[in-house]
């Protein structure tokens, strides 16, 4: 199973709050990676982070949706989040969609932005709601702002497999 954690516009743009240095370099990778989950047939999530004080206006503002080289396919799931980690009733479903396909419980990849915040909180959050699988984070398919190496050491204390 494939994760990719807020991978959305708003993140390109310098002049945005949650500009993410870097994070351009890491998509084309993500999207490599994306056409091989795709090819062989795994199960894909997104997140897309609306976050809290936009949950009154419209999610479609052009800056929360997910990058063009990353759109998800009809197919895959997009949950959205209001804060940092899925919330309980998107781990729940979850956690439905891996027990249909119970080949997909044995690794789990999560790449994406911020490191240190989303995807290591939606890392863990999975993690409680999937103890049985394997986590895996290819240290080339994420990105931050700040606290990399040590969030990388961090999620390794977790038993987080990174490359």
């Amino acid at each position: 199973m494939l994760v990719i954690v807020d991978m959305q516009k708003r993140i390109l743009d310098e002049k945005d709050e949650n500009f993410v240095a870097g994070a351009n370099t890491i998509i084309p990778k993500i999207q490599q990676r994306l056409k091989k989950a795709r090819a062989s047939d795994e199960l894909i999530l997104f997140t897309r982070d609306i976050p809290i004080e936009h949950k009154n206006e419209s999610e479609e503002l052009e800056r929360l949706q997910i990058v063009e080289d990353l759109t998800p396919l009809p197919e895959e799931y997009v949950f959205k989040k209001n804060y940092y980690a899925l919330p309980p009733e998107s781990l729940i479903r979850v956690r439905g969609l891996i027990e249909e396909r119970k080949e997909e419980k044995s690794r789990i990849e999560v790449v994406g932005v911020e490191l240190s915040l989303c995807v290591l909180a939606n890392t863990l959050a999975l993690q409680g709601a999937l103890p049985e699988a394997n986590f895996y984070v290819d240290s080339e398919l994420v990105a931050s702002n700040q606290l990399h190496e040590a969030t990388l050491n961090l999620m390794r204390s977790f038993n987080i497999e990174i490359e």
